[in-house]
């Protein structure tokens, strides 16, 4: 389920999702759903057109106190059931908001619809923010939020912009400035409104602070949004050190990255200071690595329902003793169709009919000096993150060639 897990405490999975299956009859839900194991999800509907995905109820249930769970389960199964969008943009037009959302979101509906076998390809209905998140639009009722496709704005036959602007308008309307201190040099969004890391898109709110520099802000969470100083380098580590808690503990992550303001838009910040850039560093490579083993399942299925044998590798981390910095790797053996994650180091196995295992030892290189020399490294294939088609494995004189390389 991936890195961020840690489902340590009661009740397991398999009994929540029977909580949940009884929670959805209790409301009413008007058919049969079953369970998914493998991808901890109530599945239901003609083909399995519905998903009710598990993961951050499961989430938020073990971590509430025994005598809020039942209201914390009941929450997910009102929001899960959500009212029809209304009829018309004008109806609908006081209830949108913007909403930022992991980029890895959309390619997981890519491929959940994929793997239902429909031929229907996703409609997405969002704009890239950054290189790891996007921007939606979103219909704000009681008791639900629901992200918009693209076929919801051309049902209303309104543009992704004119939708935009109106929800951006209604976003301003309840954003009077709302911020607490939550570390030396560090204050946090406190609307508690689900609505926190969109206030992003209001630069304004984050020069009205006087933080003693430009702001430059983080939004690690869907409720989460994270501001310090361009000019204090220890209040940038705190705020790291915060949304590396956050992601790991609340989950519902949205972007590794820092952010600045120009000319009244966020674009992505490199830190001048070289610890808060390499602690920067580390915190994308475990959301990556989040978002690699979340989809890994589904490509897997996909390729067995197409009858390709293509192996999905692995994005494993693993922590230097002497520095503590993560190293990210994947293992390409020869002879295997793999699709590989772009990682720091790639092992490199050949078959050894003498050895033991039927394998030689590994030979870790470097990503770079791999692509360098291997052609089917320069372009990746669709999605996010990035994966790279190898079908072909290196010569051995292209493989002796390389330098070797440790964790």
């Amino acid at each position: 389920m991936g890195i961020f897990d840690f489902f340590a405490s009661t009740p397991t999975p398999e009994k929540f999702s029977r909580l949940a299956l009884r929670a959805f009859a209790d409301g009413g839900h008007p058919g049969p759903l079953s369970y998914d194991a493998d991808e901890f999800r109530l599945v239901g509907g003609s083909g399995g057109a519905e998903i009710y995905n598990l993961h951050n109820a499961y989430r938020d249930y073990c971590a509430a106190s025994r005598k809020q769970r039942p209201e914390v389960l009941a929450h997910y199964i009102r929001s899960m059931q959500a009212p029809a969008l209304p009829a018309t943009f004008a109806e609908a037009r006081s209830g949108l908001r913007p909403v930022l959302r992991g980029r890895a979101i959309v390619e997981y509906m890519r491929l959940t619809q994929a793997a239902q076998g429909t031929g229907k390809p996703y409609q997405d209905g969002s704009v890239p923010f950054s290189a790891d998140s996007v921007l939606m639009l979103a219909y704000d009722s009681p008791h639900s939020i629901q992200t918009l496709s693209q076929s919801a704005l051309t049902d209303w036959g309104v543009s992704f912009d004119a939708a935009l602007a109106a929800a951006l308008d209604n976003l301003r309307d309840i954003s009077v400035a709302n911020f607490v201190q939550v570390a030396p040099g560090v204050q946090m969004a406190a609307w508690d409104d689900s609505y926190e890391a969109s206030r992003i898109l209001l630069a304004d709110l984050f020069f009205r602070l006087n933080v003693g520099g430009d702001p430059v802000v983080m939004m690690p969470t869907r409720n989460r949004l994270l501001v310090a100083s361009s000019h204090n380098s220890a209040a940038q580590l705190a705020m790291l050190a915060l949304a590396r808690g956050y992601a790991s503990d609340e989950g519902r992550v949205i972007s590794a990255l820092m952010y600045r303001f120009e000319q009244g838009k966020a674009v992505a910040y490199l830190p001048p200071d070289a610890e808060v850039l390499a602690q920067l560093e580390q915190l994308k490579k475990i959301y990556l690595a989040d978002d690699y083993a979340s989809q890994k399942q589904l490509l897997d299925k996909a390729y067995e329902r197409e009858q390709v044998d293509i192996f999905v590798a692995t994005c494993q981390l693993v922590q230097k003793t002497d520095t503590g910095r993560l190293i990210s790797y994947g293992v390409w053996t020869e002879g295997v169709d793999t699709l590989l994650p772009e990682v720091d180091l790639v092992a490199l196995v050949r078959p050894d009919d003498d050895s033991e295992s039927g394998v030689g030892a590994p030979k870790l290189v470097a990503w770079d000096d791999l692509r360098a020399s291997i052609a089917e490294l320069a372009r990746s294939e669709e999605g996010y993150p990035a994966r790279y088609r190898l079908r072909s494995f290196p010569s051995r004189q292209q493989v002796d060639a390389l330098a070797a390389r440790e964790f």
